[in-house]
């Protein structure tokens, strides 16, 4: 391979785009590399699950983590982005339609019931939210709830494999933009049920909005699915009419997604029923925008091309009730703890050696401050000596004058003779008082 060849291969992988869909029992990945004319060429992946619980726990998050770091090391995502999407059964969907201040109350009510969702596992539950408005009458808001600790232990599989997560948004929010997306300015609403994960996720789209996140409880099974909407299809359609202003009639699209064994049943069984037209749904193709092999156009990689649409079209964190907002590391936020976190190694060395040069600095100035002082103290000793032989010569020479002065000093001849003749007898009569030398007198 030429080094041109080599280079356009390696400006190819750097532009990539990945997106995951995940499910308790199953990861999907979806790579969109980038081909002539600002298109991509999608591919398709995926990792079952071994365990029959499924990896979303505590106990198999190394499971979920080794799947996580497959995928990642299959398709060199390390440095690059993804979004996730998110199956029914990690996260749910309310949608609220109508007036500024209906849509308002609606959103503060919803706010004190988030913690009750009992279905999405005990403890701390995590929101997003999107609002637009529809039209001058109509607001449109979406909130997603999940529970922080699965949505923990995903984003941190990722983090953890360098890879950066751009959000987390539920699967029918992701399918319902890439079926407005492929279809047209449609005004029909479209009922969706995906069995792709373990249950049925069933939505009504309405031109790209998911509009209603419809969970039946009892629609475990095919034939479950199919009694529960034939009983529900009343109520549904008028909701369309009251939310939407549209004749309820007019929903009878459904289309089909999922496991081949799933959308087979579905569709022989709807196929008998008059108030559906079903399709079984699969990727819908878009030659302006990407090209998918046959294999991958299957009804059970819908999701996964609907994770990765959004970063195809541009479509910002600001567009999507992200999940992570309140999961996120700082790393995500900050420039400067990014780089914190990638060259904490050269910083780490860095501050060891700035050490190690301070302490052989300080050792080196502590060394010649000792030899200094030691030369100055020699210098102060020597000084010192030879002031005091200064000092003895001249304290003899002291000496030796005191007694010269001693010798030269002369007699207080009144004081003596007071002291001769108060030492005579009273009767005593001094008649000569003659010095013979200096040390004798006569008397």
């Amino acid at each position: 391979m030429s080094h041109r060849l080599s280079k356009q291969k390696n400006d190819t992988e750097r532009c990539k785009l990945f997106g995951f869909w995940i499910e308790n029992r199953m990861v999907q990945v979806a790579i969109a590399t980038p081909i002539q004319g600002d298109r991509y060429r999608l591919d398709i992946d995926a990792i079952r699950c071994p365990m029959a619980s499924g990896w979303l726990t505590a106990s198999h998050a190394t499971a979920f983590a080794e799947a996580i770091a497959t995928l990642v090391d299959r398709y060199d995502m390390r440095r690059g982005t993804v979004c996730l999407s998110l199956d029914g059964d990690i996260c749910v969907n309310r949608i609220t339609l109508g007036t500024s201040d209906a849509v308002d109350h609606e959103l503060s009510t919803l706010q004190s019931r988030v913690p009750r969702y009992l279905q999405l596992g005990p403890g701390e539950k995590v929101t997003g939210l999107i609002r637009t408005q529809i039209d001058a009458q109509t607001d449109y808001a979406a909130t997603s709830v999940a529970n922080h600790s699965v949505m923990r232990m995903i984003y941190d599989s990722l983090r953890d494999n360098d890879v950066e997560v751009a959000w987390a948004e539920p699967s029918l929010i992701s399918v319902a933009r890439m079926i407005g997306y492929t279809s047209g300015d449609s005004t029909n609403p479209i009922m969706i049920a995906d069995g792709t994960g373990t249950r049925w996720d069933v939505g009504i789209i309405h031109q790209g909005r998911l509009i209603l996140d419809y969970r039946p409880a009892a629609a475990k099974t095919v034939e479950e699915l199919q009694t529960t909407l034939d009983g529900h299809l009343s109520r549904l359609q008028r909701y369309c009419h009251r939310h939407l202003g549209i004749d309820g009639g007019k929903l009878e699209k459904l289309l089909i997604c999922g496991t081949p064994e799933k959308v087979c049943h579905a569709a022989e069984l709807f196929k008998n029923s008059p108030k559906f037209n079903e399709v079984i749904l699969r990727v819908p193709p878009c030659q302006q925008l990407y090209d998918i092999s046959d294999e991958d156009c299957e009804s059970h990689c819908v999701p996964a091309v609907a994770s990765v649409l959004p970063l195809m079209l541009g479509v910002t964190v600001n567009d999507v009730p992200d999940l992570l907002r309140d999961v996120r590391r700082a790393p995500d936020l900050s420039l400067s703890v990014q780089i914190l976190r990638v060259g904490w190694p050269v910083m780490v060395a860095a501050l060891f050696l700035i050490i190690s040069f301070t302490m052989l600095h300080y050792a080196r100035t502590h060394a010649t401050d000792v030899k200094h002082g030691s030369q100055q103290v020699q210098a102060q000793v020597i000084a010192t000596k030879t002031r005091m032989a200064e000092l003895a010569r001249k304290r003899e020479l002291l000496e030796h004058l005191k007694s010269i002065e001693r010798q030269c000093e002369e007699v207080d001849w009144i004081v003596q003779l007071q002291r001769i003749t108060q030492s005579l007898p009273d009767l005593a009569k001094l008649n000569e008082f003659r010095i013979e030398s200096g040390t004798h007198v006569r008397l």
